[in-house]
């Protein structure tokens, strides 16, 4: 008896609305399907993101399906197509990976297509070209919509700048000065336009017990611990919402943070969403203050930690970094000096912190410790195999046997005498073909392969820079915990799936 088609069910929601298809009612009707002809569901990938922002490969239950769990499954069924996709660029991507992957389908619950056809593919293109058209209109109504929200005194969502609260009004949300945080930043503002530093005043606030932003705002999972970071205060006091300015995230260019600017209406003026927490007056010393007690911009870039992603702190498990400090001596020279150190502050509750000297602490025990553990072990690269006995291997089979025996009874090819034998000759190799493939589970599946590609580790990286080396230690996924030698020096955390790890991370790069 043939292997049941293997379904893998994707489900996916971007926004929750009345105008949406819930996943539960999506699962169902997928579920139902494979029923009715009888496949066996093998798993589902459920994401709640946009598929107008995000390939397959890019969500997160899907992409494990996609990159690591191909040879589980044989068929991908969606109840619509735009849940899978929403530009043809990626249902074309999809086809041809289904297609190099032991020749795999795609199948829609309530739209007719057939991949196997070309007129299938065609018809599952303008699916995919009207889903893409209509993700575009729905975008330009919610810009819009957004832009017009973003004019108005209203408030848009998500938590309120730091110093407010949000109330209700007219079906709507809206801010007002928060009594219990506004103090805070007025008190914070006064001591650094008196010229304290940001770091200080963090500390006093630590000390003193006066919670911090994520204290306020209900972040943590766990109680309360009062730490208050100076680039978050830093923050808070430069934004223009003290002034009771509505502010808006702008993308800074080649940088990966964004910048907070003001919303102006349609006359080129500030948006005014709530009393101001700070004068004008105040604000600009303020301003002022942070600017001339800020480093220099002519400050020197740092070097790149080595092995930075690999290396953790023994103490929190937190990545450690090079710092670098420059003073001048009274001769006018300058002092450089290099440590690596854990990004827990100094003193921080949660780890103390360890510190390291770069080269004789930290590249020289990691890189021997690495090329001792695993650098004459080969490099592999993966290659999907398809199964000698998929579906339609069996199917074909199967078929060709029920022929042969039809064919053996009266009035078929092989009735007669002389014919008989013949029949009974291919009916016994149809039929031993298929014990074999039955025989040999492992052979029947589709599965991955590991071949090895020519090279140690040791070899792929002679000559190559620390940057380079933690690139491919981070995608195998080894880690180095790093303890004093007093305390029993470093720990070398290799994953069980190595060689699955990097050889995968080959496929991407």
């Amino acid at each position: 008896m043939s292997r049941k088609p293997r379904a893998l069910i994707v489900v996916r929601l971007s926004t929750e609305t009345e105008a949406t298809t819930s996943p539960e009612r999506q699962l169902k009707e997928c579920v139902a399907y494979c029923a009715r002809r009888d496949w066996h569901v093998v798993g589902t990938a459920e994401d709640f993101e946009s598929a107008s922002r995000s390939t397959p490969w890019q969500r997160p239950q899907l992409s494990s399906w996609l990159d690591d769990r191909a040879p589980e499954f044989d068929v991908i069924v969606v109840w619509r197509l735009d849940r899978l996709v929403r530009k043809v660029s990626d249902l074309c991507d999809l086809i041809d990976w289904a297609r190099g992957h032991g020749g795999k389908s795609i199948t829609s619950v309530t739209e007719p297509f057939d991949l196997s056809a070309p007129s299938g593919e065609a018809m599952a293109s303008m699916i995919a070209s009207f889903a893409q058209m209509e993700s575009l209109a729905a975008s330009e109504r919610v810009t819009s919509m957004r832009q017009h929200l973003l004019a108005t005194p209203r408030w848009g969502g998500g938590s309120p700048p730091y110093g407010y609260r949000t109330y209700e009004k007219d079906r709507g949300r809206y801010l007002e000065i928060n009594p219990a945080t506004a103090p805070v930043v007025q008190e914070a503002a006064h001591r650094v336009i008196a010229g304290e530093p940001i770091n200080a005043i963090c500390r006093d606030f630590e000390n003193r017990g006066v919670p911090s932003p994520a204290d306020s705002y209900g972040r943590r999972k766990i109680d309360r611990d009062y730490i208050w970071h100076p680039v978050t205060l830093k923050k808070i006091l430069t934004s223009p919402a003290l002034r009771g300015l509505k502010t808006r995230n702008e993308p800074v260019s080649g940088k990966k943070y964004q910048k907070k600017v003001l919303v102006r209406d349609e006359r080129g003026q500030p948006v005014h969403m709530a009393d101001p927490i700070l004068t004008e007056e105040n604000w600009h010393k303020l301003q002022n203050a942070l600017a001339a007690a800020s480093v220099s911009a002519s400050k020197p870039a740092s070097p790149r930690t080595p092995f930075l992603g690999v290396v953790k702190c023994g103490g929190c498990g937190k990545n450690l970094q090079l710092h670098v400090t420059r003073k001048k001596r009274r001769d006018g020279s300058e002092r450089v000096t290099s440590k690596i150190r854990c990004l827990s502050r100094v003193g921080s509750p949660a780890c103390k912190g360890y510190v390291f000297e770069p080269n004789d602490e930290i590249i020289g025990p990691v890189t021997q410790m690495i090329l001792s553990e695993i650098g004459h072990k080969p490099v592999t690269r993966r290659i999907y195999v398809p199964g000698e006995g998929s579906v339609e291997r069996l199917a074909a089979i199967e078929a060709a046997i029920n022929y042969h025996v039809a064919q053996l009874l009266p009035g078929g090819i092989y009735s007669s005498e002389a014919l008989r034998t013949k029949g009974e000759q291919a009916l016994t190799g149809l039929r031993q073909e298929l014990d074999r493939l039955h025989s040999s589970e492992e052979d029947r599946q589709d599965r991955w392969e590991y071949a090895e590609i020519g090279m140690t580790f040791a070899e792929r990286w002679r000559g190559r820079d620390t940057t380079t080396v933690a690139n491919d230690l981070v995608q195998a996924g080894i880690t180095v915990e790093c303890h004093p030698r007093a305390r029993g020096g470093h720990v070398l955390r290799l994953p069980k799936d190595l060689k699955q790890r990097f050889a995968r991370s080959l496929d991407l790069s």
